[in-house]
């Protein structure tokens, strides 16, 4: 990476090469994060070798998730002699470490000669001789830009591609739509008001073009989309559906289902005579959201209680459940996977950072995305080089006008540009994404800044470990360290990103991973039935779909926090 002209604060530490392991430190009050980790001065940084030193925190990793011993044909299986500590990309998936250190299997588990093989029904690999069929049930819909939106539209139209040498029409997408005008105005914009299912599903399919044509349209064999009614809950900032969407299905078994939020979905669902695990023959869910530490964020019992809650659904409606980042909380130590599944739109990976170029942070404006973090950091930045920072915020949010009078306040040099789309405002502009939020599982932002070959400067966090391997990726545990990685980001270049490591990003991949960690090896699938758990799973679900029924399922619902959902559901 090429030295560049710079005109930014010079800060007066002397540096060293050192591996940094510790976590991020809490933020308390600016004393607090000014003073912390002065012992250490920045010791993750160094002007002569880049930010890491000679050496890189953690080193670089091609495999995206945890090996594991699941394979898909023969010539994946290890000789006596040989490890499977190692990985392609596609080979095989993860069993996640608390998996590992707690399931106990018996002498003939272990000694079973296809052990390690995919069950029947979690062997999604498409071939001649057998085609899933797949559908992906979400809690969101274009137009709205969030993650449940476009990311499980994203994996529908990838799967439906993976397929497509052998057979097409074989997935569909089920969506929700909102029944009341107003809130279509409050979450799509005026121009929603009057719109019909035929009108957002247009919309759809336009914007998926742009990706893939030929999976945008029934006449080309591309995905199927279906709507189950549903409303918008304030509150929580969510939609939830006001009918039971597994009537939708029909009475004949269906193929493979990803439940994209299983806790969402299910949590004020509508009682029905079938349930998922009833329906599908496999059922993947995918947990997108904190929202144990959303709730944290009012109640610690209220915490807890959303654990537990959350738990049951897993437990009672999935077969697998694949969690994007370990910052997830634990549902069922039998079930769930760390692994992740999702990819980005091919135009970011056709992108470059501009050589030079401003900061910027996109996303909500909400105040868990780490604002007050943000300001004490830029009042470190001046303690320490005499000037604030400047950058551009992007988004909008229900705390946009407090989040804006805070920085007034303070008389730091943050512009607010309002929402626009990522690609769009950040390809040539910007070299730096700055964000210092820990409230995402996995963060789109900062993947297709990545992607673009930008510098993304964010803290230590679980929900970030995906991201360390990347050479741009610069990672602080306190705000000396953050100083050093923002000045040395201002000075340099950052580096092309290698073909391997566009392939991470790349949705292609992504379905790849996705298939292996959605999979039950047959030594898993043996432990299980022998303990009952699927017994205890079809009573969990049993003893749910029986507390929404009638009278008492609306005063259930309501206990819940169902709001403005649980007079709706019949």
């Amino acid at each position: 990476m090429g030295n560049q002209a710079s005109s930014q604060p010079v800060f007066k530490d002397a540096t060293n090469d050192v591996n940094c392991t510790s976590s991020v430190s809490t933020i308390g009050s600016d004393d607090e994060y000014y003073n912390n980790g002065e012992e250490e001065v920045a010791t993750c940084f160094s002007p002569k070798n880049g930010p890491f030193g000679s050496k890189r925190r953690h080193p670089p990793l091609l495999i995206p998730c945890s090996p594991s011993k699941l394979f898909f044909n023969a010539e994946n299986l290890p000789s006596s002699s040989a490890s499977s500590s190692t990985a392609s990309l596609s080979s095989f998936s993860i069993e996640s470490s608390s998996v590992s250190s707690q399931v106990r299997y018996s002498k003939a588990e272990l000694e079973m000669k296809n052990g390690d093989f995919p069950t029947y029904a979690s062997n999604l690999r498409p071939s001649y001789e057998r085609v899933r069929n797949f559908c992906v049930v979400t809690t969101a819909a274009l137009p709205w830009m969030t993650g449940t939106a476009v990311n499980p539209l994203l994996r529908a139209a990838y799967l439906s591609q993976l397929n497509r040498p052998f057979a097409t029409g074989t997935v569909t997408l089920v969506i929700p739509f909102l029944e009341s005008a107003s809130d279509r105005v409050a979450l799509y914009g005026p121009e929603w008001e009057t719109c019909t299912r035929l009108d957002q599903e247009l919309y759809i399919r336009k914007w998926l073009a742009n990706e893939l044509p030929l999976e945008s349209q029934i006449e080309t064999g591309g995905i199927k989309i279906v709507w189950y009614a549903a409303k918008y809950h304030g509150r929580y900032g969510s939609i939830f559906a006001i009918e039971d969407i597994c009537s939708l299905f029909g009475s004949k078994q269906s193929d493979v289902c990803f439940l994209e939020e299983p806790e969402h979905l299910n949590v004020y669902r509508a009682p029905g005579k079938r349930l998922w695990t009833d329906i599908f023959e496999h059922v993947v869910g995918v947990g997108h959201t904190n929202y144990v530490a959303y709730v944290q964020k009012e109640s610690l019992v209220g915490s807890v209680f959303a654990h537990g809650l959350a738990s049951w659904m897993v437990k009672a409606y999935c077969h697998k459940l694949i969690k994007l980042s370990p910052v997830l909380q634990n549902y069922d130590h039998e079930k769930e996977i760390v692994c992740n599944i999702h990819g980005i739109q091919r135009k970011f990976l056709e992108s470059s950072a501009p050589p030079s170029g401003g900061i910027y942070f996109l996303g909500k404006l909400v105040w868990a995305k780490g604002f007050h973090d943000l300001s004490q950091l830029n009042n470190f930045y001046k303690k320490r080089g005499g000037q604030y920072f400047s950058m551009d915020v992007i988004g909008s949010g229900t705390n946009e006008e407090e989040i804006q009078a805070m920085f007034e306040t303070k008389k730091q040099p943050i512009a607010f540009l309002g929402r626009k789309e990522h690609y769009e405002v950040a390809s040539e502009k910007y070299k730096i994404l700055l964000n210092p939020s820990v409230s995402e599982v996995l963060c789109t932002v900062t993947a297709e800044a990545l992607a673009m070959g930008k510098f993304c400067i964010i803290p230590v966090h679980p929900s970030n470990s995906f991201f360390e391997q990347f050479p741009n990726c610069l990672m602080y545990r306190n705000a000396k360290e953050f100083c050093h990685l923002l000045n040395y980001a201002q000075t340099h270049s950052p580096e092309p990103l290698t073909e391997e490591f566009k392939e991470l990003f790349t949705w292609k991949a992504a379905t790849e991973r996705c298939l292996d960690a959605a999979a039950i090896t047959q030594r898993d699938a043996a432990r299980l039935e022998r303990i009952g758990r699927s017994k205890s799973q079809q009573n969990l679900a049993n003893l749910h779909n029986s507390l929404n029924e009638g009278g008492k399922g609306r005063v259930f619902r309501s206990i819940l926090g169902a709001g403005p959902i649980a007079d709706q559901v019949q």
